[in-house]
């Protein structure tokens, strides 16, 4: 594929603008293994805008919509490894987070607050914490539109619980400290592979394994240390849509 200014690569789905340097270092360690992608990401705020269009060359995705709407629409590059205290390999838990201090069973019927109603980690993941797997939630629910704000929403009382994926909540102790401090810890979700980095469906298999070499690469380039320590990076490992397929045994029942 020749470099083609239409081609929109963008990995938002840790927006911390105090962390977008590390991510255009590693956006530039990737292009410079595979000189056929766009120079710069693209910064819009809304990589789902991605998913779904001919431009698209490179998005992180949510695991829950890549298997109930996108599975025949895009491939599946791979997953970073994170470093967490949540994270293995390429698996990683969410951390459901409480107002008030219990256990799981203590918040059956209260109020969650949920980033999005097709979070894996927000949504699908506090319902198995919480009540189990291919369980109904409950309680209320209210919809914050971010995991920042479903931690907002706890610390003003206007929700009881919520899960925060684990790479979230660990930029969150940084740039929010006092409200996580006020927190407490409920339990895990349960493991599940971390956010999918995908591609068009039209990619073409050598252009799929150029991609999985270029953030293996990046991933453990130890020239950018310092970005993908900040972005709590370890490595990369290529995944396809069927790694993802077993997260189907969640499913709720809504």
């Amino acid at each position: 594929m020749v470099n083609n200014s239409r081609q929109l690569a963008e990995l938002g789905f840790y927006p911390f603008e105090d962390t977008r340097w590390a991510w255009n270092d590693l956006w530039s360690r990737v292009q410079s293994q595979a000189k056929w992608l766009p120079e710069k990401l693209q910064w819009t705020g809304d990589p789902q805008n991605l998913w779904m269009q001919d431009e698209l060359v490179v998005s992180h995705t949510c695991g829950w919509p890549l298997i109930t709407r996108l599975s025949e629409k895009v491939r599946v590059v791979g997953a970073l490894r994170h470093t967490t205290a949540e994270s293995a390999s390429h698996y990683y838990r969410s951390v459901v987070l409480g107002r008030v201090d219990g256990t799981p069973f203590d918040f059956q019927g209260s109020i969650a607050a949920i980033n999005d109603l097709e979070s894996l980690s927000g949504w699908i993941s506090l319902i198995a914490a919480i009540h189990g797997p291919q369980e109904t939630w409950r309680g209320e629910i209210k919809i914050s539109g971010s995991h920042i704000e479903s931690v907002r929403m706890l610390c003003r009382g206007e929700a009881d619980i919520a899960s925060i994926d684990s790479v979230t909540l660990a930029h969150l102790r940084r740039v929010m400290p006092s409200e996580i401090n006020a927190l407490y810890q409920i339990c895990n979700g349960p493991l599940t592979p971390c956010l999918p980095i995908i591609t068009n469906a039209k990619t073409t298999d050598d252009q799929l394994q150029n991609l999985r070499d270029a953030f293996k690469y990046a991933s453990i380039d130890k020239s950018i240390a310092n970005a993908t320590s900040a972005l709590f990076i370890s490595g990369f490992d290529a995944l396809d849509l069927e790694d993802y397929l077993p997260l189907r045994s969640l499913t709720p029942n809504l």
